[in-house]
């Protein structure tokens, strides 16, 4: 990657297919935490086939916006956070990317907790100390976890092409062991046939899913300008996190609605743990590769967001830096009080994107000019490096997400101020009604007061 990844991907870098894509994305779905989420009530509250159906629904639109925004790195081999400069402006886009930095450190450290209290709890299975008897053995999984992650980050793109098709297949064969366990243990064709939820709370059900491919949108083109061809990088993105992210919360809300309860994740880890002694050890295997197939994108997506704010920083050693960091974050803080603030972070990403999608097919064209996106002065400079129409329509969208979400996130600061306030959310979902603010809002205000585009080189 040349100069700090302000350059496109040269062609002799592009060396991922299809296949190799879907693989990355697969890895990253298959995680515990998914099948935590398919538990949420949003969807336990619409019973097992209406559940389903939000989840395909959450899917389709989340993962098309993956798509689109993985086409957008396969067409120009320019990772994502340069990719927000034609809209924002050269130094609009510091915004989102130091939004990214703070929420990747902070997920990091989250991936790295959550894989230590899975692996403590299959520690008893395999006869291995537990952390309630041995306070260092959090200490021993947090950093384990955190080396094997950066070292699959710091990899780069020829070795997750070996090292994905590895750790996939292994996955897959650990996903069915799952899934055939779980199927074994519950009774899936009672739930299917029991009563349901309303259809009208189909797309509430949905946000949570959507919001769970939102959360990966700052990081795809960061993998896509490696794909060989550009549909390459969009039909791997979408296929691979479809099929897993899909699987995992379709296992969640099966075990969630068979069990009544509300950790889904740890019900499964208990299940393979009891299994005997081999369905323990292939727990362990899972959890494992999962948080590192996962979490690496994390590591490795910082270092390219921090590139978009200084370009000579360090690849390699930048991977070991935010590892550490990772590391650092699941020791020292408590991460469930900063679960949150980094999901109220993650909240700011879906309107930035769409006002980036929204510029790159509708407005630009599909149109970007890489010789321009460092220019000073030049095609992406606007208003001393600002569009304030992308910035204006970037906030309205937040808000309007905010407010039919009850105002989670605004709440959730203001209630730190010690004046919390809330309203009904809609029952539409937050997403769908922040795209169309957010993107009409753009359009709106480029037809009127034009681009604002500089020369085109």
């Amino acid at each position: 990657m040349g100069d700090g990844g302000i350059k496109p991907t040269q062609p002799k870098q592009r060396t991922l297919g299809t296949l190799d894509l879907m693989l990355i994305w697969f890895g990253a779905a298959i995680a515990i935490t998914e099948i935590w989420a398919g538990g949420l009530p949003q969807l336990t509250g619409l019973g097992l086939m209406l559940g389903l159906v939000a989840i395909v629904v959450g899917r389709l639109i989340g993962n098309g916006l993956m798509g689109a925004m993985a086409r957008i790195g396969a067409d120009t081999g320019l990772p994502t956070m340069i990719l927000t400069r034609p809209a924002f402006g050269l130094r609009g886009s510091y915004l989102p990317a130091a939004f990214n930095i703070l929420q990747l450190i902070g997920w990091t450290g989250w991936m790295l907790f959550v894989g230590f209290l899975y692996m403590d709890i299959l520690a008893g299975y395999v006869n291995l100390p537990v952390s309630a008897d041995q306070p260092a053995m959090r200490y021993l999984w947090v950093i384990l976890l955190g080396v094997l992650c950066t070292l699959w980050a710091w990899g780069g793109s020829r070795f997750w092409q070996v090292a994905q098709r590895t750790g996939a297949v292994l996955l897959l064969l650990l996903t069915v062991a799952l899934t055939v366990i779980v199927l074994q243990q519950y009774d899936a064709l009672s739930l299917w046939q029991a009563g349901t939820g309303s259809p009208l709370g189909i797309l509430a059900g949905a946000d949570l899913v959507i919001a769970m491919s939102v959360s990966w949108l700052p990081l795809v083109a960061d993998y896509s300008r490696y794909a060989r061809k550009p549909r390459s990088g969009s039909l791997g993105t979408f296929w691979g996190y479809f099929i897993g992210g899909t699987w995992m919360y379709a296992v969640g809300l099966l075990v969630a609605l068979a069990t009544a309860t509300e950790s889904p994740d740890q019900m499964v880890i208990q299940v393979m743990g009891q299994a005997g002694l081999g369905w323990a050890v292939a727990a362990v295997v899972l959890v494992l590769i999962s948080t590192v197939t996962t979490t690496f994108l994390d590591i490795f997506s910082t270092v390219v967001s921090t590139q978009n704010l200084w370009a000579g920083f360090p690849e390699k050693v930048g991977n070991l830096i935010v590892g550490a960091l990772g590391i650092v974050t699941a020791l020292a803080l408590d991460v469930f009080a900063y679960e949150p603030f980094l999901l109220a972070i993650g909240a700011i990403f879906l309107p930035a994107f769409t006002v980036v999608l929204t510029d790159f097919y509708l407005v630009a064209d599909r149109r970007v000019y890489p010789s321009q996106v460092a220019e000073r002065r030049g095609s992406y400079w606007y208003s001393a490096g600002f569009n304030w129409r992308a910035l204006l329509a970037w906030a309205l969208g937040f808000v309007v997400y905010d407010w039919a979400s009850g105002f989670s996130s605004i709440g959730y600061f203001a209630g730190m101020l010690g004046s919390p306030i809330a309203a009904e959310p809609l029952p539409t979902g937050s997403s769908l009604p922040c795209i169309a603010a957010a993107g009409i809002a753009y359009l709106l205000l480029t037809m009127i007061f034009g681009r604002g585009i500089g020369r085109k080189v």
